[in-house]
C-alpha cells in the first residue's frame, strides 16, 4: 500500500512540475472531512476522518484531481479502517474569489475491519461518485473550502451490495 502511495505522489509531484509553469495551475486541499453512517457499521453518528486531494488544470475550466480520504471509526470491540483513493475530471470556473467545482471520481476503498474475537478483514471495493464545492479565496495564493460528494462503495462481500454515503469536507487550499 504504501509503494502504491508513493508512485501516485511521485506521479502527481512530476505533473505538478510540468504544468505549475504558469500561475493557479495546481491546487493543493488538505482538511476535516466527515462521511454519513451508512458507511460503517462501527459507528453510529457518523465518522470523522482527513481529505487530501490535488487538482491540476489543464486547461482554464477543466483539469484533473486525485482525491484522498481515511476514516478509523470504532465501537465497543470493532475497529475499522476506510482509506478512499480515487481520481477523475474536475471542471471549475473562477468568479472573483469565488470558485465553484464539480467533478466525477473513481478508485478504490481499502478498508480493514478488526473484531475484538473474531480477527479481521480486508477489502478493496470499487468506489465512485460525484460531488462538487466552492473554494472561498483568501489572496491568491490560498483558499478555503467547502465540499459535498456522493459515494457508492462497491462490495466484496457475498451478498454483493454496496452502500452509498455522503461525505463532507472543508479545509484550506494551496494554489501554485
Amino acid at each position: 500500500m504504501a509503494r502504491h502511495l508513493f508512485y501516485v505522489l511521485a506521479l502527481l509531484l512530476f505533473t505538478s512540475f510540468s504544468v505549475a509553469q504558469s500561475s493557479d495551475h495546481v491546487a493543493v486541499f488538505g482538511g476535516y472531512s466527515y462521511m454519513n453512517p451508512e458507511f460503517t457499521s462501527t459507528a453510529s453518528g457518523g465518522v470523522s476522518g482527513w481529505n487530501v486531494s490535488a487538482t491540476f488544470k489543464l486547461v482554464p475550466y477543466v483539469g484533473i484531481v486525485a482525491d484522498f480520504s481515511g476514516f478509523s471509526p470504532s465501537r465497543g470491540g470493532a475497529s475499522a479502517s476506510y482509506q478512499t483513493i480515487m481520481g477523475g475530471p474536475q471542471v471549475s470556473v473562477r468568479l472573483g474569489r469565488i470558485e465553484p467545482f464539480a467533478h466525477f471520481l473513481i478508485g478504490l476503498t481499502h478498508g480493514t475491519l478488526t473484531q475484538q474475537d473474531e480477527g479481521g478483514s480486508k477489502f478493496n471495493p470499487l468506489t465512485f461518485g460525484g460531488g462538487g464545492g466552492v473554494d472561498l479565496g483568501l489572496n491568491r495564493w490560498l483558499a478555503v473550502r467547502g465540499q459535498v460528494d456522493g459515494l457508492h462503495i462497491g462490495s466484496n462481500f457475498a451478498n454483493g451490495q454496496g452502500s452509498s454515503v455522503a461525505r463532507v469536507s472543508t479545509g484550506l487550499v494551496f494554489r501554485f
